[in-house]
């Protein structure tokens, strides 16, 4: 199902753990509307570089969330967020120009050696962060040290 003029549902549902656990990652209809939101905030993201953008996370049903370690409330879990790499950039310098443009984001991290994660809650803090350690490590604010 395609859900905007570059990204279909399966980029955004594929999930190597549920695969793993013989679990189906398949989003409520409340999700839905949310994961529309975000393939066509995705669109904008994409506009910002005109190269294709590779979805490596996004929606995690509450069994999929817990095995992979996300937070009760993650923005995963509700639809609203993408972990991503940005064909011929590097995910540091991807985050860069997200940061620098005028786009509108709740969340936007910088996962060391992982991804670029964003995440267009409604509350849309502009909240710029790093995870130099990766999955698990601490957080810290901004994307450089």
């Amino acid at each position: 199902m395609q859900l905007s003029a570059h990204f279909f549902l399966a980029e955004f549902t594929i999930s190597s753990k549920a695969l793993s656990m013989g679990v189906e990652n398949t989003p409520t209809p409340e999700h839905m509307v949310n994961l529309r939101s975000l393939a066509e905030q995705m669109e904008l993201v994409r506009a910002l570089f005109d190269r294709p953008i590779e979805i490596t996370s996004g929606y995690r049903n509450p069994v999929v969330n817990a095995a992979v370690g996300g937070v009760p409330n993650s923005d995963h879990a509700l639809g609203h967020a993408a972990d991503f790499h940005v064909d011929g950039f590097h995910d540091l310098d991807a985050a860069r120009r997200i940061r620098d443009s005028e786009l509108k984001f709740d969340q936007l991290i910088y996962e060391k050696n992982r991804c670029v994660h964003v995440s267009f809650h409604p509350r849309m803090r502009r909240q710029i962060l790093r995870q130099p350690g990766g999955p698990g490590s601490p957080i810290h604010t901004g994307l450089e040290p």
